[in-house]
């Protein structure tokens, strides 16, 4: 009677310990988590589970009916069911809230990195072994058009097999960090002057698992050194020139005086043609150099005679030849018209691609040409625009020269010119919405062809000359 009564207590302790810490474990887990109110409920099924079991187990031990085994057995299960709550308890929530917050914090980190990756103002890719796009920040997909595997030299270079020396090969190989510049091709057909770095990406083994490429658009700074280097080229080739002139002017002051002297009114003359034409030489540099270099608003008057100009200049030239076997004729559409154009621009086009065309036929070295011929050329075209033509049967201009004739400053005299003609021309063009554009045969000779648009008004002469 006293063993069951021992035993009556410690069960009364151990249910009174039990639902204390079972309500305590309620408590705080609905305060911090309110959807552990269930899993506190089922705690304390499991706690009063234990203690029946131990109350049945020491009734049967006092009883002298159970053995060792089922003795220690017994136990476990009164653990079991004690312990689980103090497992529980408390460290449930505290844990909860760490993994939250580590969840958020990576949330945040990946958020950070992904807009770093999106909006830095370079071209990024990530490549694979094969050369395929496996990531790439949003400049680099708009403006190259890249997706997901597709192959890097296809995207910006518009090739069909990888690049010589490719540096991602050779990061992939020893892990270094390569550069270089490239000519990138975007998806409209534009030419990126680019840095370009590679570096490498591991894996968690330690291994090259791909490498990123960074570009760094440079197109601007490669302009502008084109620019200083072409106008250092253009200095140097016009104090040349100048000294040329100079010296031509010096050479007819030097004939001038020796007719006075001599009272040869034939030296006279000769002298003062020589200075005539290096006066010309010089004036027309400094005109074309002033046209290049200012701002200048185009002045479009309304009834211009395109015809009348080509005429002007016509006659113009045409007293200056007379002595040189060069013949200037013209080709113009009648009747005439008149239009919206500015009067001034086109004298210069026109006084500088005739000036051209005479230096070539000058310059020809072929022997068996008698006499040479430009032809001055004026019509529209079936849309309405207005075709100038230059056409002279000089030399003509090599293959090797035809891209570089409208690079800044080019010339094929060499010493001689400037290459501020051209320049010259293609402003007076654009200056209406045309272009110029040119053919030319080696041997035979070369047309420029200056297309502008349709005026915004045109109207027929009633008189096919004036």
């Amino acid at each position: 009677m006293r063993l069951l009564k021992v035993t009556a207590g410690v069960c009364h302790t151990l249910q009174s310990g039990i639902s204390r810490f079972g309500a305590g474990a309620h408590r705080d887990m609905t305060q911090k988590e309110p959807e552990n109110s269930q899993r506190s409920s089922s705690l304390k099924i499991g706690a009063w589970v234990a203690l029946s079991l131990a109350i049945a187990l020491a009734t049967a031990i006092l009883a002298g009916r159970v053995p060792a085994v089922a003795l220690g057995l017994g136990l476990a299960v009164i653990l079991t069911g004690v312990g689980i709550p103090l497992i529980w308890r408390r460290p449930t929530a505290r844990t909860s809230n760490n993994v939250s917050n580590l969840r958020r914090e990576l949330d945040r980190t990946r958020r950070g990195y992904e807009n770093l990756f999106t909006s830095v103002p370079c071209f990024i890719c990530v490549l694979n072994r094969d050369h395929q796009i496996i990531e790439a920040n949003e400049l680099y997909r708009e403006e190259f058009g890249a997706t997901d595997r597709s192959l890097c030299y296809e995207v910006c270079k518009g090739r069909s097999s990888k690049c010589p020396d490719c540096m991602v090969d050779q990061t992939f190989i020893d892990g270094e960090i390569y550069s270089n510049e490239e000519t990138l091709v975007t998806r409209g057909g534009q030419q990126v002057n680019a840095v370009v770095h590679t570096r490498p990406i591991y894996g968690d083994n330690g291994e090259i698992t791909s490498v990123m490429e960074v570009f760094t658009d440079i197109t601007e700074i490669k302009k502008l050194q084109r620019q200083l280097a072409l106008m250092g080229r253009a200095v140097a080739g016009m104090a040349h020139r100048v000294k040329n002139i100079l010296m031509g002017l010096e050479g007819g002051i030097f004939v001038v005086n020796e007719g006075l002297e001599s009272g040869s009114q034939e030296g006279i003359s000769e002298g003062w043609e020589m200075v005539e034409r290096n006066v010309e030489l010089v004036s027309r540099i400094v005109k074309d150099l002033l046209y290049c270099a200012k701002e200048r608003t185009p002045d479009f008057q309304p009834d211009i005679c395109p015809q009348e100009i080509v005429l002007e200049i016509q006659r113009l030239f045409a007293d200056r030849l007379a002595n040189e076997n060069i013949d200037l004729e013209t080709d113009l559409e009648e009747p005439f018209y008149t239009g919206s154009f500015d009067a001034d621009g086109l004298h210069n086009l026109f006084c500088n691609l005739v000036a051209n065309a005479v230096d070539a036929c000058r310059f020809d070295p072929a022997d068996d040409k008698d006499s040479h011929t430009i032809t001055l050329g004026c019509h529209r075209n079936g849309d309405g625009s207005t075709i100038f033509e230059v056409t002279d049967n000089g030399p003509g201009i090599s293959e090797d020269v035809n891209a570089k004739v409208f690079e800044d400053f080019f010339s094929t005299k060499g010493s001689e010119g400037t290459g501020i003609g051209l320049l010259v021309v293609q402003k007076v063009a654009e200056d209406h919405g045309g272009k110029v554009t040119f053919s030319s045969r080696p041997g035979f000779g070369t047309t420029f062809t200056v297309t502008i648009p349709t005026a915004a008004r045109q109207t027929e002469l009633p008189i096919a000359n004036a």
